[in-house]
């Protein structure tokens, strides 16, 4: 089950601007205004318990791209609150709000495609969103990435890089909602030469803007490796 989580940012509007916007950028503003109205109409509506009008104001807003209005709709369609369950829906508009950049959209899409929710399992796409979640920081989609290198999920076994992306995980939420430590001290087979690894490349993977960059290169230079038979 996830947090059933609404985000509210703040709609800084500067009436000085006008002038200076072309036409399409004087449409898109509208755009843009419109679809904060609805969001906020929809926030006011869940938090009276209007869960029905919750709903029809999100999507009004998801409609015309508002990605946290896209990722509440798919969250509603996910658990059937102010409208009838729909797994396949609640993908569709997890797929829109990921693709418009959201990272808990990114995150619950790969949980869908890992876990077959709404879709196939596909462990390919579980992967890629994980990644895409995981570049923006998200702790949960580091961790269950490196679970899928951990059991050889639609790729490799990897330990190394499965332990790294655990203790990343851990690194940046020790909150007990996060199982990245458990799944590390339930791990077998563990020998001081893959958890030094680990740690290192965890390390590496810190210190830089892009984590993936060091994973990825692990990841080569461990496959290289196994092909020259080391």
């Amino acid at each position: 089950m996830y947090a059933f989580n609404f985000r509210l940012f703040a709609f800084i509007f500067c009436a000085l601007a006008w002038p200076a916007l072309t036409a399409s950028l004087q449409a898109q503003a509208i755009k843009d205004t419109a679809a904060m109205v609805h969001f906020e109409a929809g926030l006011a509506a869940y938090q009276a318990n209007d869960l029905t009008l919750a709903y029809t104001e999100f999507l009004r807003s998801a409609n015309v791209g508002h990605s946290d209005s896209q990722f509440n709709v798919a969250l509603m369609y996910e658990n059937g609150i102010g409208v009838d369950k729909d797994l396949q829906q609640a993908l569709a508009w997890y797929r829109k709000a990921a693709f418009n950049g959201n990272s808990a959209a990114q995150y619950n899409l790969a949980v869908f495609y890992e876990n077959g929710r709404g879709t196939g399992v596909d462990f390919t796409e579980a992967n890629e969103w994980y990644r895409s979640a995981a570049l923006q920081g998200d702790p949960m989609a580091i961790g269950n990435l490196g679970m899928l290198y951990m059991r050889g999920d639609g790729v490799a076994v990897n330990k190394v890089a499965g332990i790294a992306l655990l203790l990343r995980s851990a690194t940046l939420d020790p909150s007990p909602t996060n199982n990245a430590k458990r799944n590390i001290s339930g791990t077998r087979g563990l020998t001081p030469q893959i958890i030094t690894e680990a740690q290192e490349l965890a390390d590496r993977m810190s210190k830089v803007k892009n984590m993936l960059i060091p994973l990825d290169q692990h990841l080569i230079l461990s496959e290289a490796s196994k092909a020259a038979g080391y």
